[in-house]
């Protein structure tokens, strides 16, 4: 059988896309040690970082210097380094942050990407495959890395809440529930972007104790919580529902079976709005983010990232009309916005 000859600059170009991972590695490195959080108070040379963090100095000068190279710190005379902003993305605590994302998926998340062919070849999801329970039992087995991933999405929704509160006007609305909401991010900033709306956060229990404790003193008047599991039953009798990040952990059937629940709460005229990734439909060879992202959902759940169209069709299943999507500025996220014929 003829094969296809190989041009020497697409070996470099694959060898290229395989270095992605090693670079990876020194990104994790990075975030265990609070590299930019120790950068954040002004440059340090690599003695005091390795001082600092615990670190072998030689090995530590390895990993900066790689970083360095793709434009993640800055490296300036004498060994010494700079924070700079690619870096700071990498900092603990603050709207955008991606460390303890980072941490999750090349963490305990990486052995499903590197079994991608169970998935292929079986359609099973890999972590379950690699670690005997699914994503969610695994947390709760594993709490101290649960509340890493949980701190990881925080920091991710840090992207993408400036854009949905700009884009999307929430102050029509008396009541919102946030379906699936954690510790309440997302309920706070459409709250405070609406200041005569009341929120009610949902979810499991174990999530709504410590999401009560959290709710800002100026927002404790009109946010309460709610416990249950959305595959059952949700706070019915509101005006405007959302759910960022929910629908694309779950295959369709388990979509259609949340979205119903959601139906039967929703008072006709009510709206519901998906936050969540929208692949273009016929973006053939282009590239999306969310093509990317998709893989995340193969490699550790159920779900997927899905087009306009997959959308459309779930909608009509569970009794939802599908009004608009609303762009918010990226790619990583849009609204769709439904409702209650």
């Amino acid at each position: 059988m003829k094969k296809q000859p190989v041009k020497p600059e697409f070996t470099l170009k694959m060898f290229e896309v395989l270095s992605r991972m090693w670079l990876v590695g020194c990104v994790k490195t990075a975030a265990e040690l609070n590299i930019a959080d120790q950068l954040a108070y002004g440059p340090k040379t690599i003695s005091a970082l390795a001082a600092e963090t615990h670190s072998n100095e030689k090995e530590l000068y390895r990993i900066m210097r790689a970083l360095s190279s793709e434009g993640i710190f800055e490296e300036l005379e004498n060994k010494t380094f700079a924070l700079n902003d690619f870096g700071a993305a990498l900092q603990t605590s603050v709207p955008g942050t991606v460390k303890d994302f980072i941490i999750a998926n090349v963490g305990e998340h990486f052995p499903g990407f590197a079994d991608l062919i169970y998935a292929v070849q079986k359609g099973k999801v890999p972590f379950e495959h690699v670690h005997g329970m699914n994503i969610w039992e695994y947390y709760k087995e594993h709490p101290e890395l649960g509340a890493n991933f949980g701190r990881g999405m925080t920091g991710l929704s840090g992207m993408v809440l400036n854009g949905i509160v700009e884009n999307f006007d929430f102050a029509p609305y008396k009541t919102i529930v946030d379906i699936g909401g954690g510790n309440g991010a997302m309920m706070y900033a459409m709250l405070n972007a609406s200041p005569e709306s009341s929120g009610i956060i949902f979810d499991e229990a174990h999530v709504t104790e410590k999401t009560l404790q959290l709710i800002p003193e100026n927002l404790k008047d009109r946010c309460t919580v709610a416990t249950g599991s959305f595959f059952e039953k949700v706070p019915s009798g509101a005006d405007l529902y959302t759910m960022k990040w929910i629908i694309h952990d779950w295959n369709d059937d388990e979509c259609i079976q949340i979205l119903k629940v959601c139906y039967n709460a929703m008072p006709k005229g009510a709206k519901l709005l998906i936050v969540d990734a929208v692949i273009p439909d016929n973006s053939r060879n282009e590239p999306h983010i969310s093509k990317l992202f998709d893989i995340v959902m193969m490699a550790c759940l159920t779900g997927r990232e899905r087009t306009l169209n997959e959308f459309k069709n779930l909608l009509d299943k569970s009794g939802l009309k599908f009004n608009r999507v609303v762009q918010i500025g990226t790619e990583v996220k849009s609204i769709v916005e439904c409702e209650k014929p």
